[in-house]
């Protein structure tokens, strides 16, 4: 065999192992998980009069207002990054202190905090009380009602779902993940004239990786395809929020807090 000819066998061989950029970028296979998911929740005009209030109050930093509406008893459901992290739930006796109260509300939402340059000084309560605001105006501006089944009784900001994080992580669910309500069709690009590559199923655990560059949501397929999902179809299992419970005189109290550790 010619030198030229011994090269181009040796290149098809070399082609032949060797794995294209697309395949290597392309997501494994994995088996979704059956999950408990929430339902969609419709509040009454006495909560969503609440949640106005409330908003209201945290948005001009009425302390004391956005205090009132706090029960004294607050549940903290804590998510992890991935599914293989589980859900944990902790209840907490409010502090009396309002300052206090809102900056244990705040250090559920704190990613991390400045260090302050030598021989400055930084206010850290006001800084998380601040964040709890914060938070407490967006979510209760942008509500998406729902239960949650940690949180028995609660209408929640965003649904919630309860998985067996040892399973998810048997079944390589160790990237963020997402849920459905409803049956959604995931499509081969994110508009809604692209091809349907699967029709994904409520009531279960998806992967979810990739930027998310418009409304619509990037998910892996359990075949390895790559896939969008319309937009408010998915839900994250990651979720941050508040949930209310309703109070033995008719009212509504903020009672739980919801975050995921990043």
């Amino acid at each position: 065999m010619s030198r030229p000819l011994r090269l181009a066998a040796s290149l098809a061989m070399l082609l032949a192992v060797v794995p294209s950029v697309a395949a290597l970028d392309r997501p494994k296979p994995y088996s979704p998980l059956p999950a408990t998911v929430g339902k969609p929740l419709k509040p009454s005009a006495e909560l969503l009069e609440t949640v106005a209030r409330l908003r209201a109050a945290a948005a001009a930093g009425d302390v004391e207002a956005v205090f009132a509406l706090v029960a004294d008893e607050v549940t903290f459901v804590t998510t992890g990054i991935t599914a293989a992290a589980p859900r944990n739930v902790e209840k907490v006796a409010m502090p009396q202190e309002i300052d206090a109260a809102l900056e244990k509300i705040g250090l559920a939402f704190t990613e991390g905090e400045p260090e302050p340059r030598q021989g400055l000084k930084f206010d850290y309560r006001a800084s998380r009380a601040a964040t709890a605001l914060r938070m407490i105006a967006e979510e209760a501006a942008t509500a998406d009602w729902a239960s949650d089944p940690l949180v028995p009784g609660g209408w929640c900001t965003r649904p919630g779902a309860k998985w067996d994080a040892a399973a998810a992580e048997k079944a390589g669910l160790d990237d963020r993940s997402l849920f459905l309500l409803a049956a959604a069709e995931a499509r081969a690009e994110p508009k809604p004239e692209a091809k349907v590559l699967a029709k994904l199923a409520p009531a279960k655990l998806y992967r979810t990786s990739g930027q998310k560059e418009t409304d619509w949501t990037p998910v892996d397929l359990p075949d390895g395809r790559r896939a969008w999902l319309p937009p408010g179809a998915a839900k994250s299992a990651q979720p941050w929020g508040f949930c209310f419970l309703p109070t033995a005189e008719g009212g509504w109290l903020l009672a739980t807090v919801i975050s995921a550790l990043n």
